[in-house]
């Protein structure tokens, strides 16, 4: 009787696991059924149907992954071949949205490259300007502390200089020989001398210098940008094209001033 009872509460666990598990499995089967169903339809113009899921759409490309095989590579396809997106999970009037935004994008793809060109052009001219002041002003303050501490130091040792002269002729005069060394005034070093003021201006000269070649980078980016801007505009764009509908195929061309 003891034994009937003490595997009763192992029977029920394993009646519960059970449960438990098929809801899972269920559970599982039902999304990976959902999942199946998700995918995504690239209409081409030609009329064929390409399964997939897309990932995204740029100014030229639309990339996907094909449905059969959704860790295999991404695959694009160019905006100019597809007629429409069909979107499983999105709403009907949402369906074709981005690849419509992608296409308007394309269209003004080339005026935006224009205006953000010019915005760089204008952003290297400031950096030029207030690099290349800021460096000249240090570099100028730099400069002249070590002329002042130069001018300071030639001044200094002069008088030093006068100093031991009159001491060498008043002890000769009174002793009749030349002074011991160690009477004399010691000239410093410059650098000595100069301390700490030479530091100061030996930092001003090296960030004055770093400044000036900033600003110089930004002049030569300005100037490569301003390049590449009359390159856009003047430039001839050859395009080539074709109309499934029409039948037509050929080049256009643009001329930009």
């Amino acid at each position: 009787m003891n034994k009937h009872f003490s595997n009763r509460p192992g029977k029920i666990v394993s009646f519960w696991k059970g449960i438990v598990v098929s809801a899972l499995i269920l559970a599982l089967g039902i999304v990976f059924s959902i999942a199946a169903q998700a995918q995504d339809k690239i209409i081409r113009k030609d009329g064929k149907e390409i399964h997939a899921k897309v990932l995204g759409t740029d100014s030229k490309y639309v990339r996907y992954k094909r449905f059969n095989n959704p860790n295999g590579p991404d695959y694009f396809i160019f905006h100019s071949d597809v007629s429409k997106i069909e979107y499983e999970n999105a709403g009907a009037g949402q369906k074709e949205e981005p690849l419509k935004l992608a296409r308007e994008h394309a269209k003004n793809e080339p005026a935006a490259e224009l205006q953000l060109l010019e915005a760089n052009a204008l952003k290297y001219k400031k950096r030029r300007n207030i690099y290349l002041a800021v460096g000249t002003a240090a570099v100028v303050a730099g400069a002249a502390t070590f002329i002042k501490l130069g001018i300071d130091y030639s001044s200094y040792k002069s008088d030093i200089q006068q100093t031991n002269d009159a001491y060498v002729s008043w002890y000769q005069t009174n002793y009749g020989s030349a002074p011991p060394v160690g009477d004399l005034q010691k000239k410093e070093g410059f650098r000595a001398f100069a301390s700490p003021g030479i530091y100061a201006g030996a930092a001003a000269l090296a960030g004055g210098i770093v400044f000036e070649l900033i600003g110089l980078k930004n002049l030569n980016l300005a100037k490569n940008t301003r390049t590449e801007i009359l390159r856009r505009k003047t430039e001839l764009s050859f395009r080539p094209f074709y109309k499934p509908t029409h039948k037509a195929a050929g080049v256009s061309v643009a001329l930009s001033f």
